[in-house]
């Protein structure tokens, strides 16, 4: 055992880098407060998106990822984690990797990256959600917004089994993926096989969370994704993809969780995608669900603004025409 705690309390050759460029979250951080208690009492709230029952990283979870897998640990290798690697320090580890999610939460992005690279590889799930989320929202330029996402994936490439098996890792990066495959040039896309690994790796994360609402929604827009850059018959032919399948994956994700602002303005611009102005109603419907939502951490407080500004542009299209 403490041999394998000493290998998640250390770094998997990950370097914490502070990235004091970061544009700040431009909001009120006051309204996502998770100190002390405030994070176990919000948690199964605020990690809705991911599933049922999403562990809250306590000392229990620490000493169960060690022991669950010790494969991924042995690679590991021992960074400056300030961890003697005793079974009982597993206490303090578990508060720091809190105070990573708070950060997350709170949209200190660049803060939650640097704290939780430090703490190794169980560090690097929060640290490179709050990339993912600060690259979406937040960074104005798409060569750099591109950098962020392809740094992730590479980060869960090379983590091995402790982070693939985790959830939100597993979402992650096929998240980043997703958006990169929306904006990359087509033959670099089919280059780099997203549009295979895309489908499978949302296929292996819903095999065990087969109602996680993210990956659910994900894989509609994925299906409608493509369906937009190839159309309907060359994506039913070569990839599989149907408006059908992108309709049955956004209804899943509903029945699972309705209050999630992306899941809905992800709908809207699926059914701009597949059926343009014939299903502009339902669109505007959406998007109208999602700004109605009350945010409860960062991450959502920007998908809200988000859909605010696709519902703005929505509507003065309409009343032009």
């Amino acid at each position: 055992m403490r041999r394998y705690l000493l290998a998640l309390l250390a770094a998997c050759s990950l370097t914490a880098v502070a990235d004091d460029n970061w544009k700040p979250f431009p909001y009120d951080k006051a309204a996502y407060d998770y100190s002390g208690d405030k994070l176990r009492e919000a948690w199964p709230r605020l990690t809705r998106g991911f599933g049922a029952n999403y562990p809250y990283p306590d000392a229990d979870w620490v000493v169960t990822m060690a022991t669950r897998y010790p494969k991924a640990l042995e690679l590991t290798v021992t960074g400056n984690t300030g961890f003697t690697g005793k079974p009982e320090e597993a206490e303090v580890y578990a508060a720091k990797l809190q105070d990573v999610w708070r950060l997350m939460f709170r949209g200190d992005f660049a803060e939650a990256k640097k704290q939780g690279l430090a703490l190794g590889v169980g560090g690097q799930i929060p640290a490179m959600f709050a990339q993912v989320v600060y690259a979406m929202f937040l960074v104005p330029d798409q060569t750099e917004k591109h950098r962020l996402l392809e740094e992730v994936i590479r980060y869960t490439d090379e983590a091995g089994d402790l982070v693939k098996a985790d959830v939100v890792a597993q979402f992650g990066s096929a998240y980043a993926k997703a958006r990169l495959g929306e904006e990359l040039p087509v033959p670099v896309v089919l280059k780099r096989g997203y549009t295979s690994q895309i489908p499978e790796e949302l296929d292996a994360l819903l095999k065990t969370q087969p109602q996680q609402p993210f990956a659910l929604a994900l894989y509609g827009g994925y299906e409608a994704g493509v369906i937009r850059r190839v159309g309907k018959l060359v994506g039913k032919m070569t990839y599989g993809v149907s408006s059908e399948k992108m309709e049955q994956y956004f209804a899943r994700s509903f029945k699972a969780k309705d209050d999630l602002p992306i899941g809905h303005y992800e709908y809207a611009n699926a059914l701009d995608y597949v059926y343009g102005e014939d299903e502009e109603a339902k669109a505007l419907e959406h998007l109208k669900k999602a700004v109605a939502i009350k945010p409860i951490n960062a991450m959502e407080a920007l998908e809200v603004a988000h859909a605010q500004k696709l519902l703005k542009q929505r509507e003065e299209k309409l009343a032009q025409n």
